[in-house]
């Protein structure tokens, strides 16, 4: 498992970048995972694995939906990925699924029969396997590393486990013919990369991602921030580097914000940034990304910790934040520059805000021929108590994945309201998929569903209180029209 996750964050990282938005992924605290951390589903398994178990879960094992297909013997994982017509062996690696000893003691699994159900330490919602007796004949025949191989192959992913065609307005089918055409043209890679993109570029989705190690491709119109940001520098010619115009347009937003707070209130550990405002009475906490929590002695990111250390480093800067704030009478939660990160640490937050135990979320996989059995995120409250005065929640375009989790049961609860802009309607965890020339692509193949049933992605969540919350101009009067709304909030 942990093999996918770092060529998830990979990509996330990669596109990330674009979108001005911090990632990393790291460790950090002792790595235990407390109940809350679990998902807290009825079902979610209680045996933890133990040598016995690793003996007992031996053999061939599909995900179904994602098109991922582990061979797990002698304490090694062959990691196969499926479509209809082909199959291309991925990694081989030692232990299960890549992950840790520390990670397998963590890791609970129930087997039913052909089903398996593992809930990995620091994920929100458990993953469920069916055991197959064979490996797919396919297995053993070559898949074509040529251009016109890899553009069929991609296609074909795409065409199978892509979610949200029709959300987005695509026919697959005809860019397979508008493109094909072009594929005899394809010398080098350069060209490759180009055909694919061109492939991809209809589909307005920041989870469609084409990496090749060195460049990045994403088709989701530029929106939000970047793309005001774009606006402003080309409105003027003082500036000329744009790099610098963003540091400059990003620093003064800052120093916007700060100058609200009260004197000497201002604090800020991992990716949480708070303080107070009127006197203390008003807190203010900005939560810049799901993830990145955890870091080594010189307070920078780790690259290679699991998903639990960074929870778990998440949860000791959350519970220092909501320490300082905690005698607030109202707060504010600024998620206007948060792209996502892990769904765990969105769940986390959220759950510092119910007093009673309740269904955060649900998901499926679906594919073109298949739709999973939903799994469930439950919000569990701390046994500390949460805190339940006024929340106002200021979001916008850049609002987006597990950010987007995060508000999604929030907005739900009786104190809570939310302004700013519509958030990014993009919440499927990215599906990533080696190409058989070693490159990358991400998609999205999951719903998520709020606990009447809707589904935002595509969408984003309306506010209940509209308001810009990003403007150059604005910015450089020093003004900041989203969180003076935010405040003036009874």
């Amino acid at each position: 498992m942990q093999q996918l996750l770092k060529l998830t964050v990979r990509l996330v990282c990669l596109i990330s970048a674009i979108g001005l938005v911090g990632c990393s992924s790291s460790s950090d605290g002792d790595g235990s995972i407390s109940p809350g951390n679990q998902p807290a589903d009825d079902d979610v398994p209680e045996s933890l694995l133990n040598e016995s178990a690793l003996t007992e879960i031996e053999g061939i094992w599909e995900h179904r939906g994602y098109g991922d297909l582990y061979v797990y013997e002698n304490n090694r994982t062959t990691w196969y990925a499926l479509t209809e017509n082909t199959c291309l062996q991925v990694f081989s690696f030692a232990g299960l699924i890549g992950l840790s000893a520390d990670e397998v003691s963590q890791t609970r699994y129930a087997l039913q029969g052909d089903e398996l159900t593992f809930a990995f330490p620091g994920e929100a919602f458990v993953t469920q396997l069916q055991r197959r007796e064979e490996i797919p004949s396919r297995c053993d025949d070559t898949v074509a590393r040529d251009a016109q191989g890899v553009f069929d192959y991609l296609w074909a992913t795409f065409d199978e486990y892509y979610a949200f065609f029709d959300l987005r307005g695509v026919d697959w089918a005809a860019e397979y013919a508008r493109n094909l055409p072009q594929v005899a043209a394809v010398t080098d890679d350069e060209a490759l990369f180009t055909l694919l993109s061109d492939l991809l570029s209809p589909i307005d989705d920041g989870h469609v991602l084409l990496s090749d190690d060195v460049n990045l491709f994403s088709p989701a119109v530029e929106r939000g921030i970047l793309a005001e940001l774009r606006r402003s520098f080309d409105a003027q010619s003082a500036v000329t580097d744009f790099a610098l115009w963003v540091e400059g347009a990003l620093d003064q937003f800052r120093q916007n914000i700060v100058s609200r707070l009260d004197d000497e209130s201002f604090d800020q550990q991992g990716q949480l940034a708070w303080g107070t405002v009127e006197a203390g009475s008003v807190g203010y906490l900005a939560i810049l990304s799901m993830q990145g929590y955890a870091t080594d002695a010189d307070g920078e990111p780790l690259d290679d910790a699991s998903t639990a250390d960074d929870l778990a480093a998440a949860e000791l800067a959350m519970d220092m934040a909501m320490a300082d704030l905690a005698d607030t009478s109202r707060l504010i939660i600024d998620l206007r520059l948060n792209g996502g990160g892990h769904d765990s640490i969105g769940l986390e937050f959220a759950r510092r805000f119910v007093n009673e135990r309740q269904v955060a979320l649900s998901k499926t996989a679906r594919s073109r021929d298949y739709e999973s059995t939903p799994v469930q995120a439950w919000l569990e409250p701390q046994a500390d108590g949460a805190y339940l005065q006024p929340v106002t929640l200021i979001v916008g375009p850049d609002t987006a994945s597990a950010a987007e989790i995060f508000t999604i049961p929030m907005q739900r609860l009786s104190h809570v309201r939310v302004v700013g802009e519509k958030t990014a309607g993009s919440l499927s965890d990215i599906l990533v998929k080696p190409l058989p020339n070693g490159w990358d692509v991400g998609l999205s193949n999951e719903v998520y569903l709020d606990a009447d049933g809707v589904s935002y992605e595509g969408v984003g969540i309306t506010p209940d209180i509209e308001v810009s919350v990003f403007s150059v101009e604005a910015i450089q009067a020093g003004m900041d029209p989203a969180l003076d709304v935010a405040l003036s909030q009874p």
